[in-house]
């Protein structure tokens, strides 16, 4: 389903995700929320002339024939949440300032509006209050729903301010794990993507670690911190991240294939080179698995 929207003179310099949100409200009689108008202009379902517009920010002109790419069957969609309770077995590294656990792939990683929605915060703050310890946690780092990996928390206040400084001056070097469908035209083995996220610069390193009949293995280092830059930069660089059907990935997976391997960093308290690895997933396993097996299905 295409629809088409045009923008009228006297919205000049009006924001895509406001043109966007309200011609959608207009097609089906009721308001859609922002989150989904986000993660539709995200995905890349809006165009302008072919080409997709993927700031949701961006001020538009007058007069700019706007096509929608959209199944409105999906945008009541609910994604389901993984159940999780904590045990040592996802515990990284602890200390007395600081925790880092393994997130699973479907949790989001702070409480959301609904209460009854679980979240990984509840999950170590249950765990904590078994132990009979502190439930106290400062919160520096969130990965989407949808991506696994390491998560750190600051378990004492003394931590939090070096932790808090260390994330916004990109001084934490994080290291993530994705897969890809076969990409339909050559990639090096190394690049880089800058390209802006929301608005704000951003800055990712790719390299890709191994090439398989079904797609590639990539890690990526993302100098900057916006939210879905390594699935944005990703799409912009032709290969999505399978699962990833937001931004245009192979729906040949459970979720989007990205996991937070690594986190390097000094010791917010002691100043000691810390670096933490989260091993990969089952899925992650499983996907990686299909993606070196593909050859010998298409024969």
């Amino acid at each position: 389903m295409i629809l088409v929207v045009v923008v009228p003179p006297e919205e000049e310099g009006r924001r895509l995700e406001s043109i966007v949100g309200d011609g959608l409200a207009a097609h089906l009689g009721r308001p859609v929320p922002r989150s989904v108008v986000r993660r539709i202009v995200m995905a890349g379902a809006v165009r302008l002339q072919g080409r997709p517009l993927r700031r949701p920010g961006l001020p538009m002109q007058p007069g700019r024939r706007i096509e929608i790419a959209l199944d409105p069957r999906r945008l009541d969609a609910r994604e389901r949440d993984t159940p999780f309770t904590l045990t040592a077995r996802e515990v990284l590294f602890r200390d007395a300032c600081l925790l880092a656990v393994a997130k699973p792939p479907g949790l989001s990683s702070v409480p959301t509006a609904d209460p009854s929605r679980p979240s990984l915060v509840r999950a170590v703050e249950e765990w904590l209050s078994t132990l009979g310890e502190s439930t106290y946690l400062g919160v520096h780092q969130r990965l989407d729903r949808g991506t696994s990996g390491v998560v750190l928390f600051a378990r004492d206040e003394r931590a939090n301010a070096g932790l808090a400084a260390a994330f916004q001056a990109h001084r934490v070097e994080k290291t993530y794990a994705a897969l890809t469908s076969r990409p339909r035209r050559a990639v090096p083995d190394r690049f880089e993507v800058d390209l802006p996220v929301g608005g704000k610069p951003a800055q990712t390193r790719f390299s890709v670690v191994e090439r398989l009949p079904g797609g590639l293995r990539v890690e990526a280092c993302p100098r900057t911190g916006r939210k879905h830059q390594v699935r944005v930069h990703l799409a912009e660089a032709g290969i999505p991240i399978l699962g990833d059907t937001r931004y245009g990935g192979a729906a040949a997976a459970p979720r989007p294939m990205l996991h937070a391997a690594r986190l390097s960093l000094l010791h917010p308290v002691s100043g000691a080179p810390l670096g933490i690895e989260c091993p990969l997933p089952a899925d992650f396993r499983t996907a990686l698995m299909t993606l070196g097996e593909r050859a010998s299905r298409r024969r």
